[in-house]
């Protein structure tokens, strides 16, 4: 129980840090301007389904075009710390040698995801599924999106590939 207490309070911890960090970016995707591009999405949910299938080729080749979205996107003065810590969080996922640290990098780039989403919404018309695994990471538990409510673990892949639950939906559910 004292586990389960615990990693509650580290993922809140992290969520916090991470809605700090790209609150300015939320307020201009309020105010119209977009920042979290669609593209990067995609990509993303491509990465999840490759760690998923514990195929880290995909999940290269995943990273790869995300790096190319991460290239092409503009933020205004106000949101360059969220594009700084999606274009940080992807050259990490970049320079991963193994699936392990290539999972290990994508809950960092989920974080920074999840935060920019829970703060200013999606505005696609298919929801997003925020996932999580508490037993990920040595029961620190791991957060992810998912374009679909078919829970599929990227942190453990055909290990345990559905381990978790969902958390929330964001954006319009159909």
């Amino acid at each position: 129980m004292k586990t389960l207490f615990a990693a509650i309070a580290i993922f809140s911890s992290t969520a916090m840090l991470a809605d700090a960090q790209c609150e300015l970016c939320a307020a201009k995707a309020n105010a119209g301007q977009e920042c979290v591009l669609t593209q990067t999405l995609s990509d993303y949910f491509a990465l999840q389904k490759a760690l998923a299938n514990d195929d880290f080729a995909a999940a290269k080749k995943a990273v790869g075009a995300l790096n190319a979205s991460q290239e092409n996107m503009v933020c205004s003065v106000e949101g360059k710390d969220c594009c700084a810590e999606l274009k940080s969080a992807t050259t990490t996922l970049s320079s991963a040698e193994t699936i392990e640290s290539a999972r290990q990098s994508f809950k960092a780039l989920s974080n920074v995801l999840i935060a920019q989403l829970e703060a200013s919404g999606s505005s696609g018309d298919s929801p997003i599924y925020k996932m999580h695994c508490p037993m990920a990471f040595g029961n620190t538990g791991g957060t992810w999106l998912q374009d679909s409510d078919d829970l599929r673990n990227p942190y453990y892949g055909a290990m345990m590939l559905k381990c978790g639950m969902p958390q929330a939906v964001i954006g319009k559910k159909e």
